[in-house]
């Protein structure tokens, strides 16, 4: 259960499905603090039956970002959507000579604080990769795995960034573009503008879009308007530190499955294809109309697909 401390397969499957981002009626869900040693993690908990489920969001998103995902996955299990450190209360600055890694040792931590292990645990983009970190590190804490998009990159381009100094890398590439961005806006209606002019986000209808907006935003408490939630200097840390992520997803021992979208920049296709040859004992599901952020652009259709994966893995 979700407590408050004051302490301390091998079958391939393709699902082609209609470009549709079905309704999931939203529930109820409230936030959990818990001290553990490097700060005050929160978790925002479902409360519902089942088993314990931990989620583990992508970067730039938090946990309110995925309602409608997890609402879909709450009808049978009980959901924990552990908040990585760059949304804690008075979460500290990035730690340059930290990466992926950090967000891994948080998750084992406020398991072993707050949890009956094992659970179950599912993760999106870098929370799919931290996921699968934490389970490698410590296997006897997780039931089995599922995971969409695993992000990270390729060996070379994990040598090649190892190669440049650290605040190079976050003035050129992705980690440059975040820095560049806006984060604050005069009200909502303007930050929807600025995301629904954005090409990642043109498969998302424009409701879907709406609440992704508001849940992206919070009030400004030191100017009118509203302000990003989400750091971006974390953003840009995080963009500046990928993993060379196959090793670890190759080391895996608890059931897994892995689910994708079309391919993309952020789960490499020479990624997916060498883990698929060096594990087919993992179960792997494809939902090729979907980008890499599908639990957001169709949360009913990837949540029915996560709900079916927890099934197999209980």
């Amino acid at each position: 259960m979700c407590l408050q401390q004051t302490h301390k397969y091998r079958r391939d499957v393709n699902l082609a499905v209609p470009m549709t981002t079905a309704s999931v009626r939203p529930m109820q869900m409230t936030w959990h603090n818990s001290d553990l040693s490097g700060g005050t993690a929160t978790a925002w908990c479902s409360n519902t039956d089942g088993p314990p489920t931990v989620f583990h969001h992508a970067t730039a998103l938090g946990p309110r970002c995925y309602r409608p995902f997890l609402s879909e996955i709450a009808q049978t299990h009980n959901v924990q959507a552990l908040a990585m450190r760059p949304l804690w209360p008075n979460a500290p600055q990035p730690n340059r000579k930290r990466g992926w890694d950090q967000f891994a040792d948080d998750m084992i931590a406020w398991i072993e604080a707050t949890q009956d292990a094992p659970v179950l645990a599912v993760g999106h983009s870098i929370g799919a990769a931290t996921t699968a970190m934490a389970a490698v590190k410590r296997p006897d804490l997780f039931k089995g795995l599922v995971l969409i998009e695993p992000s990270g990159v390729t060996r070379r381009i994990h040598l090649m960034l190892r190669l440049v100094p650290y605040r190079m890398r976050q003035t050129t590439g992705p980690a440059a573009e975040v820095l560049r961005g806006p984060t604050h806006w005069s009200n909502q209606e303007a930050a929807y503008a600025d995301y629904r002019a954005s090409r990642a986000y043109r498969r998302f209808d424009d409701a879907t879009l709406r609440n992704l907006v508001t849940a992206l935003t919070v009030p400004d408490r030191t100017k009118d308007g509203v302000s990003l939630e989400y750091p971006r200097e974390w953003e840009a840390h995080l963009y500046a530190t990928p993993p060379h992520i196959l090793p670890t997803l190759k080391s895996i021992t608890v059931p897994t499955q892995i689910i994708t979208g079309k391919p993309s920049l952020f789960m490499d296709p020479a990624i997916a294809n060498a883990l698929q040859t060096a594990r087919p004992d993992m179960s792997y599901t494809q939902l090729p109309d979907f980008g890499h952020l599908l639990p957001l652009e169709a949360p009913a259709i990837v949540g029915q697909a996560t709900r079916d994966a927890l099934d197999k893995l209980t």
